[in-house]
């Protein structure tokens, strides 16, 4: 919450990738452009929506950052789900990502 985007998605990734580790699961699972953009999505919605409590009440407030598709308003299938994606962070092809990080 206190970190810029940046950080977050440093923080983000060293979290997953040590995730995958542990389970030995193979690295390449790891997916920078969904990371990224999930990351951007909350950033969004923390800045619109007002401050919550917890967590949990700002998933409450924020349903729709539980929703499996949402990165589907934003970008196509064969972009997202390219290797280009999952290496490196692409921009939307379908439409913008709302930014609060520049």
């Amino acid at each position: 919450m206190r970190s810029d985007v940046e950080t977050a998605v440093t923080r983000m990734r060293a979290a997953l990738l040590s995730f995958l580790e542990h389970h030995r699961n193979n690295p390449s699972k790891y997916h920078e452009t969904m990371t990224r953009a999930w990351i951007l999505a909350v950033r969004h919605f923390m800045e619109v929506s007002h401050s919550s409590a917890s967590a949990d009440a700002f998933i409450d407030a924020n349903p729709r950052l539980l929703d499996a598709k949402i990165m589907m308003t934003h970008y196509s299938a064969g972009l997202l789900f390219s290797p280009q994606a999952r290496s490196q962070f692409v921009e939307p092809d379908l439409g913008p990502i709302p930014r609060h990080d520049r």
